[in-house]
C-alpha cells in the first residue's frame, strides 16, 4: 500500500447504515412462515452479506424447502417500509465520513435503488454522489464473495487494488475484498453483531477489526505510518 490509500471502499448495509439488523429480522420472520427457523447468530455469521438469490439458494439447500420467487418482492416492500420507520446510520458514521480526506465509494450487493433510498434516509447520499456501485449492475454471478464489484469500482475510479482499503462487516464481504487484493478493516459496530464476529472477520482476512466508526481514522493513520517505515502491513 502507498503512503495514503488511493481509495476507501465502504460496504453499505451494516457498515454505513444499521440496516442488517432490520433485514435479518425480517428475513427470519418470513422464513418462519415457511417452516424454516434459523438462529439469528447463525444467520449473521454465515448468511449475512450474500445477495438475495444466493441467500435463498443456501437456505433452500440447507433446509430442503422450495421458496416462491415472489418472496423477494414481499421482502423488498416490507424492508423499505421498515427502513422509512427506523433506519439510522451506524453510530458516528456521519461525522467520520465528513472528516475523511480520501476518495471514497460504496460497493454493495444491494440494488442501486435500495442504496439510494436508504442513504437518503440517513443523510449520507451527498458524500458519495455517483460513487455507488451495486453488484447487481454487473449481472448474475458477480456478487460478493466474488471480488468483481470491488475490482470494478477500483477500475472506474482509477485506484490500484493494493492501494485500496475496504471497510466490511461480513465474512463474505471481507473474503471478496481479499480476493480483490485489497486491505480490509472489519467492522462490528452494527446492531447485528454476534459472538465471535471479530474472530470470523479476522479469519476471513481482515487486517484489523473496529467496533466503532470513530476508530477508523486512527486505524488508517496506523496503516499509513507502518507503510512509511517500510514495513509490510
Amino acid at each position: 500500500m502507498s503512503e495514503m490509500p488511493e481509495l476507501i471502499i465502504f460496504d453499505c448495509d451494516g457498515v454505513l447504515i444499521d440496516s442488517e439488523i432490520i433485514g435479518i429480522n425480517l428475513t427470519l420472520k418470513l422464513m418462519a412462515t415457511y417452516g424454516v427457523r434459523i438462529d439469528f447468530n447463525e444467520f449473521s455469521a454465515e448468511l449475512s452479506g450474500l445477495s438475495w438469490h444466493e441467500l435463498i439458494d443456501k437456505i433452500q439447500e440447507r433446509n430442503g424447502v422450495i421458496l416462491p420467487e415472489s418472496l423477494y418482492d414481499t421482502f423488498k416492500v416490507l424492508l423499505l417500509k421498515q427502513f422509512a420507520e427506523k433506519l439510522t446510520s451506524t453510530p458516528g458514521t456521519l461525522e467520520i465520513i465528513q472528516s475523511l480526506p480520501f476518495p471514497k465509494c460504496i460497493c454493495s450487493n444491494s440494488s442501486r435503488d435500495q442504496l439510494a433510498y436508504s442513504l437518503s434516509l440517513v443523510g449520507l447520499s451527498k458524500f458519495f454522489s455517483q460513487r455507488i456501485f451495486s453488484a447487481i449492475d454487473l449481472g448474475p454471478g458477480h456478487a460478493k464473495p466474488k471480488p468483481d464489484i470491488f475490482l470494478h469500482a477500483a477500475n472506474v475510479l482509477k485506484a490500484a487494488p493494493e492501494n485500496t482499503l475496504v471497510i466490511e462487516d461480513s465474512v463474505h464481504g471481507v473474503t471478496a475484498a481479499c480476493r480483490a487484493g485489497m486491505r480490509v478493516i472489519g467492522y462490528i459496530g452494527g446492531a447485528h453483531s454476534y459472538p465471535l464476529h471479530e474472530l470470523k472477520l479476522i479469519s476471513a482476512g481482515a487486517t484489523q477489526v473496529i467496533d466503532s466508526m470513530s476508530k477508523l481514522p486512527e486505524v488508517i493513520a496506523q496503516l499509513t505510518y507502518t507503510t512509511k517505515r517500510g514495513l509490510k502491513l
